[in-house]
């Protein structure tokens, strides 16, 4: 759901979702956050680019994991990574 590579010192993060307009669910959050991690360590990334594949950027958090009764709450991922 996330794609990262560096480029020339930018570290280009690219959401991949686009069926869903790339609205977060509770795994994609974890991969962006240790994407952002491995960028902070790593001495050769100047900056950082957030993009995303198709017509839209991101439509938010996915409300239907969130208001899934059997699923993870809206801020489950959030609680965790604290």
């Amino acid at each position: 759901m996330i794609k990262y590579e560096l480029i020339e010192g930018v570290g280009k993060i690219t959401l991949n979702r686009a069926e869903k307009y790339h609205s977060f669910v509770r795994e994609m959050a974890f991969q962006l956050q240790d994407v952002l991690d491995k960028c902070k360590e790593d001495n050769n990334v100047r900056a950082i680019l957030i993009t995303a594949e198709g017509k839209a950027f991101c439509a938010g958090q996915d409300l239907g994991e969130g208001t899934d009764p059997n699923g993870v709450k809206v801020t489950q991922p959030i609680i965790e990574r604290i």
